[in-house]
């Protein structure tokens, strides 16, 4: 086997490759992004006042930070930007079950259409930004 094919057989499989590293990351950062926006708003205003705005938060946030991190990854930005949207939401739904009451006591807070419709425009917020960047 000759050197160049040995390149052009990996060429494809580099391309495929996720970055699970710049996912971590980006979820990691944008979770921690929503709780220093919004967690200290909750020693001045009602969480019934802040819920109907979470979810346009989580959207923009999420859209803020995958665009910021698809930017570092070579193929499938929208794939990498779906994925870090979902793992910011189950980072987000383990920390809500580690409350002294639970996942139920989030969910009850919000509502759970709020908490359903949040989380998933943190979700697609992410897969927007990404998508938004490769189409630029």
């Amino acid at each position: 086997m000759s050197t160049q094919q040995v390149r052009n057989d990996h060429a494809p499989q580099d391309s495929m490759n996720l970055r699970w590293g710049w996912i971590i990351a980006g979820a990691v950062i944008l979770e921690v992004a929503l709780i220093v926006l919004f967690i200290p708003m909750l020693m001045f205003i009602d969480i019934a006042q802040i819920a109907p705005y979470a979810g346009i938060g989580t959207f923009g946030l999420g859209f803020l930070v995958s665009w910021w991190i698809v930017r570092k990854v070579q193929g499938r930005q929208v794939l990498h930007g779906a994925l870090i949207g979902i793992l910011a939401t189950i980072i987000y739904v383990g920390l809500c079950m580690t409350s002294p009451d639970g996942l139920s006591s989030v969910v009850a807070m919000y509502g759970p259409v709020l908490f359903v419709v949040g989380n998933g425009l943190r979700i697609v917020g992410s897969t927007a930004g990404a998508y938004f960047y490769r189409s630029r």
